[in-house]
């Protein structure tokens, strides 16, 4: 977007706010995505009441699930009415700019925002409606959205006053930081100093998809599709929770991580027969613990992730008993594949598997050719390389089915958008000379017909 070259310009131009209001703060679609983001706000009824530019008003409703013993409103839920309203009102600077967790984002292009510090005053009990309203302060206007745009933080407090009619009941004073993605991930490779926001986001997807797999070991023994010991230690309260919650939503998102997770499976165990010896490059890694819970002691297994990822893993396996398994250190936007495996005693000569699982749908083209051109150069006649992939429809919300679309609208708001998908996988064996030893829907599979298991795939690729 080309607002930032000239931030003053929008933040007070009539036609630029609304456009932003119609796009991002129509009342009632925000009230809603709130309600969807914080289940408590819809078990409250709290609802969105007035946007401007630097402006917010919410209202608590007073009713039997937000008071207290004495009928009158309970102190936190005030002061968590009063944090999303200050938090609307800072996000209201940055001009189209999606906010993770509440407005969908097609692209990087979009702010993280947390609250750091909260103080609050009460002045009197609250037994009416409440009225939130945060005001920011007009002539610090630019120099948030100047921050903002160049991928600085942004750290304001911002006070929240909060009224029964006329009569002020309570004050909050709420300090907010906000960051764009590409700000978030510069210090990314450096444990010491990666942000601990861009960690937390690091970490989440995959504890989703461990959380999936975790759901497949609750069923009775004769009904799981496959068996993963790990699961529940890896994914942890949190994985856990990230998949019951999605599942509500997208029930047959479950299906499609035990697809993948049988076809890789299947196809590693497949490679093994043919070879004595050979190399396993594990891409993005993230909590997967497949060369844990499956014994093949013939293979080198190299585990590909950011430092921060791999000192989790540390943490949790006991890499002594498995010397045949190495992590690499890699940030696989900047840093070629076949460089970094370079550094380590991987031999060449042997045949490798290489694995890139839950990862061409996140990156665009010129980062797909980066790691393909990397590993093109690696793969001999007898490797094969497996990724999964959405197709170009699910990308471009043309599927015609409702459950697909509403998973995309939440990995949208989750911050993680798909960019890339294929109607047709030939186009990546064309490009980089490769044959295709096998390419299969996830429904095939799972022996399902539905139409939204067409639209994630799996494929082999063999080297030229």
């Amino acid at each position: 977007m080309t607002l930032y070259f000239n931030t003053a310009f929008l933040l007070h131009s009539i036609d630029a706010w609304e456009q932003d209001r119609e796009e991002r703060f129509n009342l009632n679609s925000l009230t809603e995505s709130f309600h969807e983001s914080v289940p408590v706000l819809d078990f409250l009824d709290w609802k969105i009441t007035a946007v401007e530019r630097g402006y917010t008003e919410t209202e608590l409703p007073l009713t039997p699930n937000s008071s207290n013993q004495y009928i009158t409103h309970q102190a936190a839920l005030m002061l968590l009415a009063a944090d999303y309203t200050g938090g609307i009102a800072l996000a209201s600077l940055f001009h189209m700019i999606p906010i993770i967790g509440f407005v969908p984002s097609v692209d990087d292009n979009a702010a993280y925002m947390w609250g750091a510090k909260a103080t609050i005053q009460w002045f009197a009990p609250s037994c009416h409606n409440l009225t939130c309203k945060a005001a920011i302060d007009r002539n610090k206007w630019e120099m948030l959205a100047k921050r903002y745009a160049g991928s600085q933080k942004v750290i304001t407090t911002i006070p929240v006053m909060m009224y029964n009619g006329e009569k002020l009941v309570a004050q909050a004073d709420f300090t907010y930081w906000a960051q764009d993605i590409n700000g978030m991930k510069r210090n990314a490779f450096d444990v010491e100093k990666i942000n601990v926001l861009y960690e937390h986001k690091t970490k989440t997807t995959a504890k989703l998809i461990v959380g999936l797999r975790a759901l497949e070991q609750e069923k009775p023994v004769e009904e799981r599709r496959f068996d993963d010991p790990y699961a529940f230690m890896l994914a942890g309260k949190q994985g856990l929770t990230l998949a019951r919650r999605f599942s509500m939503d997208t029930p047959y998102l479950q299906n499609m991580v035990a697809a993948r997770t049988i076809h890789l499976d299947n196809a590693v165990k497949k490679f093994c027969k043919n070879y004595t010896n050979f190399n396993v490059v594990n891409i993005g890694v993230g909590y997967d613990s497949r060369f844990w819970r499956l014994n093949f002691d013939t293979a080198n297994v190299y585990d590909l992730d950011l430092p921060i990822m791999l000192n989790e893993r540390k943490r949790i396996f006991d890499y002594s008993k498995k010397n045949s398994i190495h992590n690499i250190d890699i940030d696989l936007l900047l840093q070629p594949i076949k460089e970094m495996l370079s550094q380590t005693n991987f031999d060449t000569n042997l045949p490798t598997f290489f694995i890139w699982e839950g990862g061409s749908m996140y990156f665009r083209i010129e980062i797909i050719d980066f790691i393909f051109n990397s590993i093109k150069k690696m793969m001999s006649p007898q490797s094969w390389f497996w990724i999964d992939y959405v197709s170009e429809n699910l990308i471009e919300d043309t599927t015609g089915v409702k459950a697909a679309e509403d998973f995309m609208r939440n990995m949208r708001k989750m911050g993680e958008p798909f960019l890339n998908g294929y109607n047709d996988i030939n186009v990546l064996a064309e490009r980089y000379n490769l044959s295709i030893e096998q390419n299969i829907d996830s429904g095939v599979i799972l022996d399902i017909s539905e139409d939204v298991y067409k639209h994630y795939s799996f494929c082999i690729f063999k080297g030229g």
